[in-house]
């Protein structure tokens, strides 16, 4: 005989077949953009003769060594597109990979629970025609249902949650790395010379990987959001795709004007910590009211088993 335990069970797993397969289509999605990105940057390249295949994880640091001169020389705008172009390179090349591996993923945890709809419906139909042999009242199997989509509920809720407060301790890191670099660069500002210069680079380059995780965080982040729908709605965009170099290198590239690009880099991290922490607090609300109607849910059953 099918147990009520047996027919939660199957019920999740349907649930989260339908979310993997969404996932994949958004995954596909971001990844077919990925790989224009990354071929657009390395045409770009190419056309200025430089060797791709020597930018694999490549500094600020050393990046600002070969292309910036003397502290008060301009870039001239050959040089800053080329600099814009290897960093959103390797930012694209990155995330690709990293999507990639998402999408392996994904296809592994579908194949691996693919029949779980006709398991569930087999276990569903067995259900009926005990109740039907005693002639007992389909409440029960109402319940069933009922608490299954609850639990299903509440795991997706958890694993958003867990989603955004990692994305959201990444942002805090790349926070204090910034924080980091404007100090040093406030000294560099004041003739702090060469290492001033170096560790400065040394913290945005900190920030630049805490801020490509938080990236990768966001996009789940994102997902999950979408998993639980209409049943949660923050008023806020979480987005995968906060662009750090954007914020980093968005105008006339030069040494003496980073400290600039640090300050407007913190605001906009720091805007998406805001809206994360704020999602986090409406998603732990939503938490909470889910657990209670599960417990209640779960009385209700024991009350018509009792009285059974």
């Amino acid at each position: 005989m099918v147990t009520h335990e047996q027919l939660v069970m199957e019920k999740e797993k349907v649930r989260e077949l339908e979310k993997y397969k969404k996932a994949l289509n958004k995954v596909e999605a971001e990844y077919d953009q990925l790989v224009l990105q990354e071929n657009r940057y390395r045409k770009k390249l190419e056309e200025e003769k430089v060797d791709v295949e020597k930018l694999e994880g490549v500094s600020l640091t050393s990046l600002f060594v070969t292309l910036v001169g003397k502290k008060d020389d301009r870039l001239l705008k050959e040089k800053e597109e080329v600099l814009a172009a290897q960093l959103r390179f390797e930012e694209a090349k990155a995330a690709k990979q990293e999507v990639y591996q998402e999408l392996m993923t994904l296809k592994k945890q579908i194949s691996d629970i693919a029949d779980a709809p006709s398991r569930y419906q087999k276990m569903l139909n067995e259900k009926q025609e005990v109740l039907i042999h005693k002639q007992e009242t389909p409440q029960l199997l109402q319940l069933n249902e009922t608490i299954a989509d609850l639990q299903a509920d509440q795991k997706e809720i958890e694993e958003a949650y867990e989603a955004g407060l990692n994305a959201k301790l990444a942002l805090k890191r790349a926070l204090n790395y910034l924080e980091k670099a404007g100090n040093w660069g406030t000294v560099d500002l004041f003739g702090g010379g060469l290492i001033s210069t170096s560790i400065k680079h040394g913290h945005m380059d900190d920030a630049r990987n805490e801020v490509r995780y938080a990236q990768q965080l966001l996009r789940k982040f994102a997902r999950e959001l979408d998993d639980i729908g209409t049943k949660f709605s923050a008023d806020v965009s979480i987005s995968g795709g906060l662009t750090f170099m954007d914020y980093f290198f968005d105008g006339v590239i030069a040494d003496w004007m980073v400290q600039d690009k640090i300050h407007r880099s913190q605001e906009q991290v720091n805007q998406m910590y805001q809206q994360t922490s704020h999602t986090l607090a409406k998603l732990d609300e939503l938490r909470k009211d889910t657990k209670a109607t599960l417990v209640k849910s779960k009385q209700h059953w024991e009350q018509v088993i009792l009285s059974k």
